[in-house]
């Protein structure tokens, strides 16, 4: 995908030679030991302390053409709007964001580096599939064995023309099954995990089949405190929230803002319960946010402001403090996201 258009080409009084576009010598991280605790984000690693505010599963830049096809909501794929929406982010405190996007889901590595190059928040990549609604057209015909190392090789190399290194594995699962591709993938993931150190994040269908995606990782040998469990505030229950916690496992409640999955009220209510409960270092937020209309800069509502501008208030409204809902946004994405590589991930 190229991102040089009309906006490129416009007369902005620049003198013959100079450019807003960024010079990449600007970006450049500092060095960071891999060998060390690290999180991998689109332009290199850093150091867990310095993530930030962090939502933890998003879509920036894809066309998963299994639904665009029907409902071109999904595709998002104007680079300029993601930036606006990124920058807007940053404007009340946002830091970083993970884009959940498979390859499957039609990721663009190269167009997130374009946004990371330009984006004042950090940008993380995902490998790994979806479920398998779209992983069967990409990993319907590859044996375990060839898509785990194609997951290693990604983590190792890197994608696209920018060699960009995944921060988080990722791997999902229908409504109350766990199809044959959807099994596959997940223990490409466990093995990837295991040889690398990377966080493994995943999609639930509804909230449903949590326990069993961690039974076949733990199959494989991954501990839970290593799996962030996708969109659990599909199925709030609080026992059903719970008996996944005491198994140690990460859960993100990452549909919030989106009415039509109901009102946000009991979401926070239910944060706030669960952090009363001691289960505060377990917890991550985020909105997934995969169409035009629920972005402000494609014109739809309500936007990545609407975690820090309105939820937050609304955890504090549930008896939360700003230390604690901090620790929701900013500790807690950082430590479910720190990279502890056995062996060396990179080598």
């Amino acid at each position: 995908m190229s991102y040089t258009g009309p906006s490129s080409q416009r007369d902005y009084g620049l003198a013959p030679g100079e450019t807003f576009e960024p010079d990449e010598e600007d970006h450049e991280l500092e060095p960071v030991e891999l060998a060390g605790p690290h999180i991998m984000t689109v332009l290199g690693p850093i150091l867990p302390e310095e993530l930030g505010v962090c939502l933890v599963h998003e879509h920036l830049l894809c066309d998963p053409i299994a639904v665009t096809t029907t409902d071109p909501d999904y595709r998002l794929d104007d680079p300029h709007a993601t930036l606006a929406e990124l920058e807007e982010f940053a404007s009340v405190g946002g830091r970083a964001i993970v884009d959940c996007s498979t390859a499957d889901y039609g990721r663009d590595a190269d167009g997130l580096y374009w946004l990371a190059q330009r984006a004042p928040v950090h940008v993380i990549m995902v490998t790994g599939r979806h479920k398998a609604l779209h992983a069967e057209g990409l990993s319907a015909g590859q044996s375990l064995d060839d898509l785990t190392a194609e997951i290693l090789s990604e983590i190792q190399i890197g994608v696209g023309r920018h060699q960009v290194k995944p921060g988080v594995i990722k791997f999902g699962t229908s409504e109350n099954a766990m199809l044959a591709v959807e099994e596959k993938v997940a223990r490409a993931s466990a093995r990837a995990h295991l040889a690398t150190g990377l966080s493994i994040t995943t999609h639930t269908e509804a909230g449903a089949y949590a326990h069993q995606q961690l039974d076949v990782l733990a199959e494989e040998g991954v501990s839970p405190d290593r799996v962030i469990l996708g969109h659990l505030d599909r199925k709030l229950d609080r026992g059903y929230l719970i008996s996944l916690l005491d198994r140690g496992a990460w859960i993100s409640l990452d549909q919030i803002g989106k009415a039509y999955y109901g009102p946000d009220e009991p979401k926070a209510r239910m944060v706030a319960d669960l952090v009363g409960d001691g289960y505060g270092n377990q917890l991550l937020l985020s909105m997934d946010l995969a169409r035009k209309s629920l972005l402000r800069a494609h014109g739809g509502d309500p936007g990545w402001v609407y975690m820090i501008e309105r939820f937050a208030l609304m955890l504090m409204d549930n008896g939360l403090t700003a230390q604690q809902v901090h620790a929701l946004l900013a500790s807690n994405p950082a430590h479910a996201l720190t990279i502890t590589c056995p062996g060396g991930a990179y080598s």
